[in-house]
């Protein structure tokens, strides 16, 4: 089975975002996926007939998307879906906070999805950086293979900054280097190995920590006192 992840860089418009998506998926068909991730992009949002969506998908053209399974986060609630799809078996789609928060990674756990699809909306590089660590340890307790989906080319403090990744049973094997647009693909076996033992579930660095925390309105818990005095 041969997935494709797709990062995109935010065009400022639908009407570009949307071409620039179906020329990408267009080449990753031709070139043989099977299962093609989007990152979140708001022209994706509305997957109805309207303008400009329907022609993201005539760009696949000849590509037969009937035969493709495309997964599209950004039509999908932030927080934890999972559910069993085509040649990826059951798979966790783990959207914006949920991404690093540990409970809701414990929950999903219980589940033993196959695949899990991190889609974080890192808000700067390090944070970017921290869920790439965190896939690596997930890919060897959560799920066999860890896919991260992420835009890029947004100001600093919003969301999109690149750091799309495919892990693999611990290894990193294909990775988006910096903010820009890029392509990863990677052949695996369907069904997805999973890891043998599993692990333990990772720790949340420290920076997502401090993301949550900050969006839940409330402060890091620390493992030493506040107050030092």
């Amino acid at each position: 089975m041969r997935i494709a992840v797709i990062q995109h860089v935010r065009r400022g418009s639908n009407e570009e975002d949307a071409v620039a998506l179906g020329n990408a998926a267009a080449d990753v068909c031709d070139m043989g996926a099977e299962v093609v991730i989007f990152p979140t992009v708001p022209v994706l949002a509305d997957v109805s007939d309207g303008d400009p969506v329907p022609r993201l998908f005539d760009a696949i053209g000849e590509a037969r998307p009937e035969k493709v399974v495309f997964l599209n986060p950004s039509a999908a609630p932030a927080g934890v879906n999972v559910a069993t799809l085509p040649l990826l078996g059951s798979t966790a789609l783990i959207v914006g906070d949920a991404t690093m928060d540990y409970q809701e990674i414990l929950t999903v756990s219980g589940k033993k999805p196959s695949v899990a699809i991190l889609v974080p909306n890192s808000e700067n590089e390090l944070q970017a950086e921290a869920v790439t660590e965190l896939a690596i340890g997930l890919s060897q307790s959560l799920a066999g293979l860890v896919v991260i989906a992420e835009a890029a080319g947004a100001e600093p403090g919003a969301p999109g900054h690149g750091g799309s990744a495919i892990v693999y049973l611990g290894d990193v094997v294909a990775e988006a280097m910096g903010e820009e647009d890029a392509t990863l693909e990677f052949e695996v076996d369907s069904p997805v190995p999973q890891p043998e033992p599993r692990g333990l579930l990772p720790e949340i660095p420290t920076i997502l920590s401090q993301r949550l925390a900050s969006h839940e309105g409330r402060k890091p818990d620390t493992e030493y006192p506040a107050d030092l005095n």
